[in-house]
């Protein structure tokens, strides 16, 4: 299987000097290669329903993670082996989810780094404007603020997600006590043709 690391992702962000850059653009002559910019992003990672549990549970329970002792070095990932799980030694960095650590600063809950400080320098601008903060205070407030709207909505989901966990349980076993009984008739059937 190819590494993902030599192809960009489909919906990754340009690579840094992609616009307008005369310098850095293919045509110039004087043009550096540029590696290919890898799409962490919690959208771009495949589903793994065990990882989403896991998640809901740490949400629901809203129990700080054990503080772990920081890496040597930043791990570097793999994105084709996100979500990186819960409970794996790479997770050693706060995050604002009690119960859930990251792999790096600021990164994704999903493991891996974050955004991109362009991107994250784009993110504040618009934030602290629409906010119409003038100061420190203002910002840390409307921070915390924003921080504790967007957790009560991922309570409100991840109460959803365990309600449907929960009839999605009594499902299965409604269907293997089927089975069961299913298995049941043909092993009399089965026998009462050989008595024929």
């Amino acid at each position: 299987m190819a590494h993902q690391e030599d192809t960009p992702m489909p919906n990754a962000p340009l690579t840094p000097d992609a616009d307008n850059d005369a310098e850095g653009s293919p045509e110039s002559p004087h043009a550096e290669p540029t590696s290919p910019v890898i799409d962490y992003s919690p959208a771009s990672i495949a589903y793994s329903e065990a990882f989403e549990n896991a998640l809901m549970s740490a949400v629901l329970e809203n129990e700080p993670a054990a503080p772990r002792t920081p890496l040597p070095s930043i791990p570097v990932i793999n994105p084709t082996t996100l979500p990186v799980p819960l409970d794996s030694a790479l997770r050693t960095y706060t995050s604002p989810i009690p119960g859930v650590l990251l792999t790096h600063a600021n990164g994704y809950h999903t493991g891996g780094p974050g955004p991109s400080p362009t991107s994250i320098d784009e993110f504040a601008r618009k934030f602290i404007a629409e906010e119409g903060i003038v100061d420190r205070k203002g910002l840390e407030s409307a921070v915390r603020r924003a921080i504790e709207v967007r957790m009560g909505v991922v309570r409100e989901r991840m109460e959803k997600r365990e309600e449907a966990v929960r009839r999605n349980r009594g499902v299965e076993r409604e269907l293997e006590d089927l089975r069961v009984q299913r298995a049941a008739e043909v092993s009399v059937q089965e026998k009462l043709k050989l008595k024929r």
